[in-house]
């Protein structure tokens, strides 16, 4: 039934093409993918039964049928089930097609002045035909933001970037290049044309205008064809850089449709440049949000297996702190107890930073935590360790202090892989460096011995180990921390106060922000 006297005509604006352009509102209409569908909309992004036109009391209204894509109403997406009214104006979007709502009196057809007339608020108004194929194309690169602004891929924006210009210009033919390809069937991102028209090879001549940014217009001569053929080229840019180029071969050698085309093209491909620089952004931040969750998982990884912060093992007590200086550390640091009621005692740095020192770092803690616990002896233990990253360490090395406290007898074992970095503290007393001669790093000599040296522990004294990063720690006047290390110790009396006041004075010397490097610190002294 008629909703009005005058009734509606629903008219595509824009998408692929169908057999009918236009469809008179008088009666239900259907639309959808199905072809039980009223207006059958073939392509994937529609529904098998998208939405629902009906007239209900003299007026229409549209609904959305639950599909999966959406309907919307003058760029209002409508909710699933959700109903709109219609009126004379009215955009429709459904899928990659774009509907205008007009009055059945409104003529669209040529007049012989080269106008058009409609019907416009009871007057009759005559608007020139070029006005007309303006709005076309405006409606067109409405239509083309609308489809590429949330597209996942280059190949998708090329694909629209292709049939868009295509559709807009009455071209014979339109095709998108990636930049810098040695053959053009190699290059080609996209094309739009009929299936008995070939997609247009990228001329070489234009190849050296990359530095323009205005559309290129150029003849063509093509084998088969009389006559040369109007041509358009237009550079696509992302951030000034060059990504491609647009090409699209005009039908006939008209000068004011060049005009206008040109234009168009050059539109079309500044929105184009737009959403390439959006889906390489996404792109970005979906590779940097992946990252961060493979460093924060790398993290974990290595929280776990770390001893905890504080504690007691055998008759030793300890306290320690890991701050990674790039999320992930470098720096290795364990403190277990061995069967025998020993403690094993291991701090080191793995050179190098990122992933392949905090790999490294995972595998030789691992490595020594094994070896300790079946050897029982730092030299043994030093001497695996060393042949075993010298085959898989890829040049890196390791240096390290390793150790295992007796506290039956005060006494601690230990080797020093070219670490050196630590200080004995008594109450009452000056901080002391640790005695020995050292080796050379692990893994740089797969034949290298590394030889044990002892220190006794008395009561109440601490062993306190630190990496580079805490040592060299510089203040903003470019101050080394290692000073301050011997100004703190003295103040302290226990484990947890070694490791507490030493990150507070460290932060203190850095001006308030973390360390730049790995920063480990490790105090140790036997229970009373």
């Amino acid at each position: 039934m008629s909703a009005t006297l005058d009734p509606l005509i629903l008219e595509m604006l824009a998408g692929p093409a169908l057999p009918e352009r236009s469809v008179k509102l008088d009666r239900t209409l259907m639309l959808g993918r199905s072809p039980e569908c009223d207006w059958v909309l073939p392509d994937p992004a529609v529904s098998r039964r998208h939405a629902l036109i009906d007239c209900r009391d003299g007026h229409w209204f549209v609904r959305d049928l639950g599909s999966r894509a959406g309907t919307s109403v003058n760029d209002h997406p409508l909710a699933a089930d959700q109903v709109a009214p219609l009126a004379e104006h009215d955009r429709l979007r459904i899928g990659p097609w774009r509907f205008r709502l007009r009055r059945a009196s409104q003529s669209t057809g040529r007049l012989a002045s080269n106008t058009t007339q409609s019907q416009l608020l009871g007057s009759v108004t005559r608007v020139a035909a070029p006005m007309l194929a303006a709005e076309r194309r405006l409606e067109l690169l409405v239509e083309f933001a609308a489809t590429t602004v949330a597209a996942e891929s280059a190949a998708h924006i090329a694909q629209q970037l292709a049939d868009f210009a295509f559709r807009g210009c009455g071209a014979r033919v339109a095709s998108v290049y990636r930049e810098h390809s040695a053959e053009a069937e190699d290059c080609v991102l996209a094309a739009s044309h009929p299936a008995e028209v070939e997609a247009l090879p990228l001329p070489e001549a234009l190849r050296g205008n990359e530095q323009s940014s205005s559309v290129i217009q150029a003849e063509i001569v093509l084998p088969g064809l009389e006559g040369a053929r109007p041509l358009l080229a237009v550079v696509l840019r992302v951030d000034k850089e060059v990504r491609g180029h647009l090409l699209v071969e005009l039908m006939r050698a008209d000068p004011r449709q060049r005009a206008d085309a040109a234009e168009y093209v050059h539109a079309l491909a500044r929105l184009a440049s737009l959403t390439l620089g959006n889906v390489e952004r996404r792109d970005i931040e979906r590779r940097v949000e992946r990252l961060h969750a493979d460093l924060e998982s790398a993290r974990e990884v290595q929280k776990r297996v770390l001893p905890p912060s504080r504690g007691q093992c055998g008759g030793a007590r300890y306290a320690l702190h890991v701050h990674p200086g790039r999320l992930v550390a470098g720096d290795l640091a364990d403190v277990f107890e061995l069967p025998d009621g020993r403690t094993a005692v291991v701090l080191g740095d793995v050179s190098g930073a990122g992933f392949g020192a905090a790999f490294l770092m995972a595998s030789v803690q691992a490595y020594l935590h094994a070896e300790l616990l079946e050897a029982r002896d730092v030299r043994i233990a030093a001497e695996r360790c060393n042949a075993y990253i010298s085959r898989i360490g890829g040049g890196r090395f390791v240096t390290a202090w390793i150790g295992i406290a007796d506290p039956r007898s005060g006494s601690i074992a230990y080797v020093d892989a070219g670490h050196g970095l630590g200080r004995l503290i008594a109450p009452g007393e000056a901080t002391r460096k640790l005695p020995g001669r050292g080796a050379i790093p692990i893994g740089i000599d797969l034949h290298a011995a590394f030889e044990v040296e002892h220190l006794e522990l008395r009561p109440g004294e601490r062993l306190v180990l630190f990496s580079d990063g805490v040592a060299e720690q510089r203040s903003p006047a470019g101050d080394p921390f290692a000073p301050s290390i011997d100004r703190t110790l003295p103040l302290c009396s226990t484990p947890d106060e070694d490791v507490d006041h030493l990150l507070s004075a460290l932060e203190l010397h850095a001006g308030g922000v973390a360390p730049a490097d790995d920063a480990t610190l490790l105090s140790l002294a036997f229970a009373r």
